[in-house]
């Protein structure tokens, strides 16, 4: 099966048709050139996210990929689009791809983008003709295709200097430019779910950890690098999504790094319970509070977009 028949990719210049070629993909309409990388095509435009790739940080990734897709992006996904035969979803920044494999299993018309060093191990996934390399900015994919978009830990590397903590001066610019290309591929009243660590948490539980550092950060609730409740919503609504909620974070995160030494599953105790207790319906109206670690948030593509 050819990319173009899994991916339905188009120009991410002109959204023109592509070419798919066995050495080189060509715009039929503007004539830009593409290329493949790591066998797969590379549409990418308008930067890269740099970020380094070690054996070890792959099979934790594709570990955690995997729990996340079993535990909470089928059961999720399933009920945000119940009723849509065999919906359409797009992962962006689907990093190893193992969400991809799991979805398509399930019966999602899933494709997953990122514009990393990850498609190194696509290779590996049961189904690589979904995949392929492109930024967020410039979405190579046709308007109003997608039922919904899925965003796992993508805002915060939007706008910052490389793989860092460190933003740009354009970062809120470049944050929405991203959403308002995700409102672009959706289908009018099409789901985005967006989801990281929430920035007026003390601790960050994702980022700067490695296995010989696998405790959380701390994070300076003044930092812009993560995002809060309320800079999701004021970032969706700035470029036309409605109806943003707050969703159970439970078994997002299966704390894998953590739990291999005895002070991470000690750690780990409380921070589950906390994951728990906001996802009660009692307790929703803490979710994305300061007591809470983790977001994740839907919204809406307006109708009248």
């Amino acid at each position: 099966m050819s990319p173009a028949t899994s991916l339905r990719a188009v120009c991410p210049c002109c959204l023109g048709a592509l070419v798919f070629g066995p050495s080189d993909i060509r715009c039929e309409r503007c004539g830009a050139p593409f290329e493949y990388r790591d066998g797969f095509p590379d549409l990418v435009l308008g930067g890269r996210f740099d970020d380094d790739l070690g054996d070890a940080q792959t099979r934790y990734e594709e570990a955690s990929n995997d729990w996340l897709a079993r535990q909470y992006l089928i059961p999720t996904l399933g009920q945000l689009l119940a009723g849509i035969e065999r919906p359409r979803v797009l992962s962006l920044g689907c990093g190893t791809g193992v969400d991809i494999d799991r979805l398509a299993a399930r019966g999602f018309d899933v494709v997953g983008i990122d514009c990393g060093n990850r498609s190194s191990v696509w290779p590996r996934r049961d189904h690589p003709d979904r995949f392929c390399l492109a930024n967020g900015k410039h979405l190579p994919f046709e308007t109003a295709s997608f039922d919904a978009v899925y965003c796992g830990c993508v805002f915060p590397h939007v706008g910052v200097e490389g793989d860092s903590t460190r933003l740009r001066p354009d970062y809120l610019e470049e944050r929405q430019a991203i959403a308002r290309q995700i409102g672009r591929v959706l289908k009018p009243g099409g789901c985005l779910m967006v989801s990281s660590p929430n920035r007026i948490f003390p601790l960050d539980i994702i980022h700067g950890r490695s296995p010989a550092q696998p405790y959380p950060r701390m994070n300076p609730p003044w930092s812009r690098f993560l995002l809060s409740a309320g800079d999701y919503r004021g970032l969706l609504s700035a470029v036309g999504f409605v109806r943003p909620r707050l969703l159970p974070v439970a078994g997002y995160w299966g704390f894998l790094r953590m739990k291999q030494h005895l002070k991470g599953r000690l750690l780990a105790l409380p921070v589950e319970a906390v994951f728990r207790a906001v996802s009660t319906p009692l307790l929703r109206g803490i979710r994305g509070s300061p007591i809470s670690p983790w977001i994740v948030m839907t919204a809406e593509r307006s109708h009248a977009a």
